[in-house]
Parts: C-alpha cells; sequence; structure tokens
C-alpha cells in the first residue's frame, strides 16, 4: 500500500461514518428538517464534500513534511477530491443564492442576507483565524521579528473575514496561511458571489426561470469554451502559465454558472424527473467517470460530468439513499468547521515529534495518524457547530430582526464554504 492508494481513504471515510452514526456527541449537530425550498439532499452532501478536502490536505500534508514543498499530489484521486469538492461547494452557492434571487423575484432581502452572511461565516471564520495567529505566535517564540504595526497590519488582514484576497504572513512566520490548509481562499471568491448578486438580482425580476437560465447557460458555455482553449494551448495543466490561471478562473466562474443553471431547472414547470434510482445510478457514473478519466478538474468534460452529477443531486437524487442518512446529515451540518479547521488539525497533530516520526515511518502508519487527525477534526467541529456556529446564525438572525424587519430566510442559506 501507498501514499496515494484509494483504500485507505476508503477506510478513512467508513471509520468517520460509522463514529458519527454512533457517537451521542455527535447529536450536538443534529438539526431539524430543513423547511421552505431548500434541497435536502445538499443537506447530506457538504460533509462528504469537506472530508474529501480533508484528504487532499493530509496527503499534501505527507509531501510537505518529507520535501518541504505544498503543492498538488501527483495521483489524480487526491488531486481531484481537492478540486472536485471546491468546485461543488461553489455550485451550492450559486444553486442556493441564484435560486434565492429567483424566488423573490430579484427583490430579496438585501439586509437580511448581507447580514446573514456575515454571522454565518464571520463567528467560526474568527475562531479559526485566531487560532492559527496563537500558533504562529507560538511558533516565532512569542517575540516580534516585524515591526509591531506591519503584525499588527497582517494580522488585521486576516481578521477581515476574508474580504481581502491576499494571505500575508504574519510576524515573519513563512506559510503562515497553510495553517489552515490555504482554504481560506474560497471564502474570498463567496464574497465575490455575494457581491455580484446585487447587480445580477435585475435578471431575474419578473422573469420566469427561461431568462434567467438562458443568463447562466450561456455564462457556464463562455467558461467551457475558455477551459477548451486553455488546455488545447499548453501541455501541463500543472505548471504556473497564463493559460493555467484562464483554467483556474474559468473554472471557479464555470462552478457558479452550473450551480445557476441548476436552480433554473429545478423551477421549470413540469419538469421531467428521473426515477430515484435511475437518477443516483447516473449521478455516481457521472462522478465516476471524472475520477477515473481525469487527473483534474481544469477542464470542460469535467465541469460538465460535475454538473451533471450536481443537478441531478439537486433534483432528489439521493446517491441510493446516503445522502438522506442522520450521519450524512451530521456531517455536513459541520461542514464548515470541518472545512475551516483541518489544517489547525494537521498542524498541531503532526508538530509532535514523535507522531509525526511513527507517521513518515511508513503508508501505512500515516493513514493511521490520518484517521487519529480526521477522528479529533470531527470532534472539534461537532463541538464549534454548536458552541459557535449556531450562537452566529442566531446573533445574525436578531440583528437582522432589529434593521430588516420580521426575519426571512437569508441567513438560513448555506453557501460553499460557509454551509
Amino acid at each position: 500500500m501507498g501514499i496515494y492508494s484509494v483504500w485507505p481513504y476508503v477506510v478513512l471515510m467508513l471509520a468517520v461514518f460509522a463514529m458519527v452514526a454512533a457517537l451521542p456527541v455527535f447529536r450536538l449537530a443534529d438539526e431539524p428538517p430543513p423547511r421552505g425550498r431548500r434541497t435536502a439532499t445538499l443537506d447530506g452532501l457538504r460533509g462528504f464534500l469537506a472530508l474529501g478536502v480533508f484528504a487532499h490536505h493530509l496527503v499534501i500534508t505527507h509531501r510537505y513534511i518529507g520535501t518541504g514543498t505544498w503543492g498538488l499530489p501527483p495521483f489524480g484521486v487526491y488531486t481531484q477530491l481537492g478540486q472536485a469538492g471546491v468546485v461543488v461547494f461553489f455550485m451550492i452557492t450559486g444553486f442556493l443564492f441564484w435560486g434565492k434571487l429567483l424566488d423573490d423575484k430579484g427583490r430579496p432581502d438585501w439586509t437580511g442576507l448581507y447580514v446573514g452572511r456575515v454571522f454565518r461565516i464571520g463567528p467560526m471564520y474568527l475562531v479559526a483565524v485566531g487560532l492559527m495567529l496563537a500558533i504562529v505566535a507560538w511558533r516565532t517564540g512569542f517575540a516580534l521579528r516585524e515591526p509591531v504595526w506591519t503584525v499588527a497590519a497582517d494580522a488585521l488582514h486576516w481578521l477581515a473575514l476574508g474580504l481581502l484576497p491576499l494571505q500575508p504572513d504574519v510576524n515573519g512566520y513563512a506559510g503562515t496561511g497553510l495553517i489552515l490548509a490555504g482554504v481560506t481562499w474560497t471564502i474570498f471568491v463567496e464574497w465575490l458571489f455575494y457581491g455580484a448578486l446585487w447587480p445580477l438580482a435585475r435578471l431575474a425580476r419578473g422573469a420566469p426561470w427561461a431568462r434567467p437560465f438562458r443568463f447562466a447557460g450561456g455564462g457556464l458555455l463562455l467558461c467551457l469554451l475558455a477551459l477548451a482553449a486553455a488546455a488545447s494551448s499548453t501541455t501541463s495543466m500543472s505548471e504556473p502559465t497564463p493559460a493555467l490561471a484562464i483554467a483556474m478562473l474559468a473554472t471557479v466562474v464555470a462552478a457558479f454558472f452550473s450551480g445557476m443553471v441548476a436552480a433554473c431547472l429545478v423551477r421549470r414547470p413540469a419538469r421531467p424527473r428521473l426515477p430515484a434510482r435511475v437518477g443516483s445510478g447516473i449521478a455516481l457514473a457521472c462522478l465516476g467517470l471524472v475520477f477515473l478519466a481525469f487527473d483534474t478538474m481544469l477542464g470542460p468534460v469535467q465541469i460538465v460530468l460535475v454538473s451533471a452529477f450536481f443537478y441531478l443531486v439537486c433534483d432528489g437524487a439521493t446517491l441510493f439513499g446516503l445522502l438522506s442518512t442522520r450521519p450524512a446529515r451530521r456531517m455536513s451540518a459541520m461542514s464548515y468547521s470541518l472545512y475551516l479547521m483541518q489544517g489547525l488539525v494537521l498542524t498541531l497533530v503532526f508538530a509532535v515529534p514523535p507522531v509525526r516520526d511513527f507517521a513518515m515511518a511508513g503508508p501505512a502508519r500515516f493513514w493511521l495518524v490520518g484517521g487519529l487527525c480526521a477522528a479529533l477534526l470531527v470532534l472539534a467541529s461537532a463541538a464549534t457547530y454548536r458552541v459557535v456556529e449556531k450562537p452566529g446564525i442566531a446573533l445574525g438572525r436578531r440583528l437582522r430582526s432589529r434593521l430588516a424587519g420580521p426575519p426571512r430566510s437569508a441567513d438560513g442559506l448555506r453557501g460553499a464554504t460557509a454551509p
């Protein structure tokens, strides 16, 4: 068995699933079934996405410890777990918030929406960044290595709820952002999308589903063409070239457009629907093709296949009941904490010299320690969901109620990396 063998990941996922199902502590993540037009199947998907990103960063950590290089793993499945996971997270955001505009005819409660986002994203983000800064202080000996104003400015940059794009090193500690496994860039991308909702709202005002669908479908088609052009102009999608930058940008934007397309399609009047088992089979086949045939998500065919998978899930495919199970719903409730804290857990566990030495002695030992990291991560996430995330959501609701009248559903929507 090698580090990049698929079977340890399968065993890890099964173990986490059984753990979340069996231990009473995970009742902290139990929530009543969602009300309104939110798609229940999406509430069972997020946890699997977050744990896939964790496995992606786990194997990257092995390479980082051994070589000092933080980069994509060489085996396609572990690259795809991270890239496809983030792409589907962005699709979820596009689906939910474009659907919000469609349902409200382009006139949502903007105050409620943005206040809800701040209090949904902010509290857990600040906890994660605060812990990251504490680790930086510990690793720099609690001594200033740069001028105090520089350190303060860099720390405040991190504390800006992800609204700023750069991730500066703090107090001269190289690789500060790697303490969080570099995941916070997606928060900035989410904020960009939330900001774009305002000018895009006109497209949903008083319009049937078809006009917003043409806009979203046209945007998706342009992104697919850009991806095809980028792929044809380079022999490697891993080298830092302009083509790679275009491909990455097109992939991110295509993910949002794909979610928007799905939001339009599920609102078609009298739309045809596949039987649940057929839809689940086709969805899994599309996802399997992505992992078996491609080493990266940076390509038009991959986006089409994942978009088909995503639409089928939005249309009710439960993947043969998996997404409707209690453990899946629990993991999804915790998924924002799972996403933000995975780097902290990996950093702290592998910072212990005997543990690190044991893990690096062989693949089986490394995956055993990786399983320990996964267990610690889900336990910590159950606690932070209950203690940090839920009170933050409740505070946002109260504040929104004071600012904009009776509560509406905006802060109940779950974004990609802030589920």
